[in-house]
């Protein structure tokens, strides 16, 4: 119970902090607005960097939970092994590989840690990056001290070694890529080497980008050639099993989501488990994304793809039954730069409840055990259990709410 506890804590002064910069917002804009990048690096030191000496090196604490499957498979890389058919592997092909690069390095479960934090700081330098034609300078550095001090970022990304941000962090590095070059065959590449770099759920991005990216045959047939490349080598060494092992995935019951919230309440009548809520969460998942994509194609692609991205990825953490909350951390980026209203006392204290329960919801829900609830009954049996019960209800009322407020917003 003490990582609950110390994650707790933690949230907690994470979310005071923020409130105390929204208190002196103009005074700490601009601050920033001189040397912004000096003291945004600042910041990202004493907010990532710091927090991992102190953790990992000082403290000599071991990370666990996902980093350990990270760590596993990462051997079996460093091992020379194929991924799918010498170890298993939930993640797109080229992900283990990477990790295994930090482990060439420094053979310790926190290289990949601290390579969580590279990339998450990459993500953040390249928003700054895409966001320019939207923010000013202030703005921008304002924003990114907000984002780094938000407790979904800090804790997913420092304690729990996430790499969920890769998803944006890749599909924005290749449109800057293709937008700085004029070729926009980089865009095309860009989307392979995303998909084969971080979990299937990439390809969900698709429609959205085909909607709201011009001409999209200057990049669909590079994606295609290197996609029907990439995909033949797979089936050459692996068979299916590169297909087969990251699906596994959609069959694996988590919680929170709209499924593991109902099911008690339908007492199991919904069958949770079945394969047809993946195939209803999928069209769910990307019909939204699309829609919106759709609905604003008419405006400049950042706020477009911005909205169409949270919406896409809210909407999964909502309606697949493998979600869980950790997913907060795919979208927290563009929800804050563009989509969050920080005059506004409602959606920030939204946001700042959204970002507290997502941290603390997946340790207690591990430390019981993964509990998936068939009956009223069920969520009763301990008080415990209804404490994981109500953070589910809190974290599934807090993505439709960020759901139908970007929705709306972008649509306006």
């Amino acid at each position: 119970m003490f990582v609950i506890v110390a994650k707790t804590i933690i949230a907690l002064i994470c979310a005071g902090l923020v409130v105390l910069l929204l208190v002196f917002q103009k005074q700490v804009e601009t601050w920033l607005s001189r040397r912004s990048s000096q003291k945004i690096v600042g910041v990202w030191v004493l907010t990532r960097l710091l927090p991992f000496v102190v953790t990992f090196l000082l403290l000599d604490y071991t990370p666990f939970s996902d980093i350990d499957g990270f760590y596993g498979q990462a051997l079996g890389a460093v091992a020379l092994k194929m991924v799918y058919r010498d170890f298993y592997c939930m993640y797109s092909p080229l992900f283990p590989y990477l990790n295994a690069a930090a482990l060439w390095l420094w053979m310790s479960k926190k290289a990949i840690v601290l390579l969580m934090i590279l990339m998450e700081g990459s993500a953040l330098w390249l928003s700054l990056r895409f966001y320019r034609p939207l923010l000013s300078v202030g703005r921008r550095a304002f924003l990114s001290l907000l984002y780094l001090l938000m407790p979904g970022s800090l804790i997913l990304c420092v304690f729990g070694g996430q790499e969920d941000v890769w998803l944006w962090l890749t599909v924005i590095g290749a449109y800057l890529l293709a937008q700085k070059t004029g070729r926009w065959e980089w865009l095309g590449v860009g989307v392979v080497v995303g998909f084969m770099l971080t979990k299937a759920v990439f390809v969900l991005m698709g429609p959205v980008l085909l909607l709201l990216v011009p001409k999209p045959q200057r990049w669909l047939w590079p994606m295609a050639l290197m996609g029907a490349l990439c995909f033949g080598v797979l089936y050459h060494l692996t068979e299916w099993a590169w297909l087969d092992q990251p699906m596994n995935e959609a069959a694996t019951l988590r919680a929170p989501n709209l499924i593991s919230v109902l099911n008690p309440l339908t007492f199991d009548a919904l069958h949770a488990g079945a394969k047809f809520w993946n195939w209803i969460g999928l069209l769910l998942t990307t019909g939204a994304g699309t829609w919106v994509a759709f609905r604003t194609k008419h405006v400049d692609f950042r706020p477009s793809f911005s909205a169409a991205f949270v919406v896409l990825y809210a909407t999964m953490m909502l309606v697949q039954q493998s979600a869980y909350s950790n997913y907060i951390f795919i979208f927290l980026i563009p929800l804050v730069f563009v989509w969050i209203d920080f005059n506004n006392r409602q959606e920030v204290t939204w946001l700042l409840i959204f970002n507290v329960v997502s941290v603390v919801h997946p340790s207690l829900w591990w430390r019981l055990e993964r509990p998936y609830y068939h009956s009223p009954s069920d969520i009763f049996a301990q008080p415990i259990y209804g404490l994981d019960y109500a953070l589910q209800v809190g974290i599934v009322i807090c993505t439709a709410y960020f759901i139908r407020l970007v929705w709306q917003k972008a649509v306006r």
